[in-house]
């Protein structure tokens, strides 16, 4: 008799909700229709062969670290290998205790290497199906196949996990170690960086740069933040941080504030641990930063859209942070002053 629930919600407006993901919703119709359901099987009771799956983005990868590091710990014996994307697959790499590294949807060479180890513990946190993921489940040779439980995807899986909906994703990532009831302590991990280095007190990072649009704030907001910052106290500087299309409004920040500013020119989302450990605060739209920030130990300001759902998956895990919330689905509407009354908040819980 299979574990799995007989209906779970999740990550509703990427699978469920949003209608731009009916053709994926009726292709995962057919493909469960003609599959089999794989039968019940225990989780083993010490794997030493791990195969995670992890999903595409960069916070993902992010997100998952602590899930290898509380594997690893109570299997120490264990090799675990990895699946990923091209996007976070130089995040992975870093992990030392990711000994192999598979990335998917690279062609045959990736069905090819997927054969080439029969693991006791295959481990998909993903909450919801995709077609990539199906033929992962189907194709990967494993004792005990382990889902997130999801009506769409748990034929697959000889073992799923329930998870609340409103859960962190932490926690949702980390449903594994509760299931194998080692307590729900999660620790944050990122590589290469001193957790224990002090403060520099007028040292304070931010963040320009976010996946979409409808999470990047506009300059004058940020010039705007900057003078109530610099005003309150002269002799901050600010560890300025930006990718992409925002490296043009960095410089001009740069150009503005001159000694305030400090471009923080990184080839990796990791280069910036060891900078942000040693900042008093981050401040930030919601994206990968924040879990950077979370992780070293730096308290966060978080600019986050009005979708409640997004921000109790996605807000900082351990850290003292405060919250600004849009109204909308855009961060735009947020206003410097609610981000500068925030930071000054934050400053003084942690002074």
């Amino acid at each position: 008799m299979s574990n799995m629930p007989r209906h779970t919600v999740s990550q509703a407006r990427s699978f469920k909700e949003n209608p731009r993901h009916y053709p994926r919703k009726f292709q995962v119709g057919v493909y469960n229709t003609f599959s089999k359901r794989l039968p019940y099987h225990p989780l083993p009771s010490k794997p030493q062969r791990i195969l995670i799956q992890a999903q595409e983005k960069i916070g993902d990868a992010i997100l998952l670290f602590p899930i290898i590091s509380g594997l690893k710990k109570q299997f120490p014996s264990s090799i675990i290998h990895l699946l990923c994307s091209t996007k976070n697959k130089h995040i992975f790499e870093s992990h030392k205790d990711v000994k192999k590294i598979m990335v998917y949807r690279s062609g045959y060479s990736f069905w090819q290497s997927l054969k080439e180890t029969h693991y006791d513990l295959f481990y998909n946190p993903k909450d919801h199906p995709s077609i990539t993921g199906i033929n992962i489940a189907k194709k990967v040779r494993a004792d005990v196949k382990v889902c997130i439980a999801d009506r769409r995807q748990e034929q697959y899986y000889n073992y799923g996990i329930t998870v609340n909906q409103s859960n962190h994703i932490l926690e949702k990532n980390g449903a594994i170690l509760r299931a194998y009831d080692f307590g729900f302590k999660l620790e944050p991990t990122i590589p290469n960086v001193s957790l224990t280095d002090p403060k520099e007190k007028n040292h304070i990072s931010i963040n320009l740069s976010a996946g979409s649009n409808t999470r990047k704030w506009p300059l004058n907001n940020w010039i705007s933040l900057i003078d109530f910052i610099i005003k309150e106290n002269e002799e901050i500087v600010i560890n300025l941080f930006s990718f992409g299309k925002e490296v043009k409004q960095g410089q001009k920040l740069k150009d503005r504030y001159n000694s305030f500013i400090k471009l923080c020119q990184i080839d990796s989302i990791l280069d910036a641990g060891p900078i942000i450990q040693k900042s008093s605060l981050l401040i930030s739209p919601d994206t990968a930063m924040v879990h950077i920030a979370d992780a070293v130990g730096t308290p966060i300001v978080g600019l986050y859209s009005g979708d409640d759902r997004n921000v109790a998956r996605y807000r900082p895990y351990w850290m003292k942070h405060r919250i600004l919330q849009s109204p909308s689905l855009s961060i735009q509407n947020i206003e410097p002053s609610e981000v500068f009354h925030a930071l000054k908040e934050l400053m003084k819980v942690n002074a």
